[in-house]
This record gives structure tokens, C-alpha cells and sequence, in this order.
């Protein structure tokens, strides 16, 4: 429908009964570029609003929020101003402070390369910024805690990181997450 039709605003929710409201978001943006798309949604976490920001969403917006205050929000879309949820505004000003901490060089116009990670260490750092601990990550991918131990210890070098924190959050930007 949303194909067949202009559309100037669409509001999609991630979880549809029967489609990925990602994939939906992809098909409009690359069929209806003019459309301005954003999500609406429950889900409150990194994995999903930064994925629906690399899909092309205009906002992310979370379901908890009064009618009012979502109206209000995609009127000022259409204003030109963001539609992002507080909280969602909060996380993604934290997310870049943690990516970029005050005196350092940011990561986007470093001229170091991004490390090169084997196969295994991207299978490594996806189980690893999902939650799963050493001994899941081991039983997952079928190798020796100790081994998968230092797959971890060779992403945190390449990475530059020394936490599961920054190592989802360079995850998350390396797109493997």
C-alpha cells in the first residue's frame, strides 16, 4: 500500500506481525525517498535503534509517550526538527560521548584504519555484545572456554576497548551488531 500511493509520513513499528518493520523501512527509503519514515516502538535498547538508523528512520520514537507528546513529535518532523524520544536522545548523546571522549579524536576521521577482525572474531564480539558470557560464547561457536577467552583478549586489543560496554558499542558501529 505504502508503494501504490505518495506518501509524505510514515510511522512503522518494528515488530509487525508479519514483516520486519526494518525490512519495510528499507523498501520505503529506497522506493519512496522522499517519504520521511521513522519508528515507532517499545523496543527501548542500541541493537534496534541504531539499526533503524542505519535502515534510513527520520526518528525512533517509543511507544510509552503520551498521544500528545507523538503528535507533537511528528509535527515537528515535518517542521524539520527530530523526532526522538528523550530517553532515545539521551542514549544516542551518550552513545557518542562514549565513543568519543572529551580530548580524543573521533573514530570517523581517525586516519587509523578500523582493525581488521578474523571471521571468528567478529563471531567472537556478536556473542559478546549480546550478553553471552566467555563460557556461552565457547559453547556457541564449540571451542574451549580458554580458546574463546583469547579470541576476546584479540578483539579487546584490535578494538582498543577493555570493556563489554565498548566493545558492544564498537560492535554496533562496525555494523556487526
Amino acid at each position: 500500500m505504502l508503494l501504490a500511493q505518495p506518501v509524505d509520513l510514515a510511522v512503522i513499528d518494528i515488530g509487525l506481525p508479519d514483516a520486519s518493520g526494518l525490512e519495510v523501512l528499507r523498501v520505503l527509503r529506497q522506493r519512496r525517498p522522499d517519504c520521511l519514515a521513522i519508528i515507532a516502538t517499545v523496543f527501548d535498547d542500541d541493537a534496534h535503534l541504531f539499526a533503524a538508523l542505519r535502515a534510513g528512520a527520520a526518528g525512533y520514537l517509543l511507544k510509552d509517550q503520551s498521544r500528545e507528546s507523538l503528535a507533537e513529535s511528528l509535527l515537528g518532523l515535518l517542521q524539520g526538527r527530530p523526532a526522538l524520544s528523550a530517553g532515545v536522545a539521551r542514549r544516542l548523546v551518550a552513545h557518542f560521548v562514549a565513543v568519543d571522549p572529551p580530548g580524543g579524536s573521533s573514530t570517523a576521521v581517525s586516519a587509523e584504519p578500523i582493525p581488521a577482525l578474523t571471521g571468528r572474531e567478529r563471531d567472537v564480539l556478536q556473542l559478546v555484545s549480546k550478553g553471552c558470557s566467555v563460557p556461552e560464547t565457547a559453547k556457541v561457536l564449540g571451542i574451549s572456554a580458554h580458546t574463546a577467552h583469547g579470541y576476546v583478549k584479540d578483539v579487546y586489543r584490535k578494538l582498543a576497548v577493555s570493556s563489554r560496554a565498548e566493545a558492544a558499542l564498537a560492535a554496533n558501529r562496525l555494523g556487526i551488531v
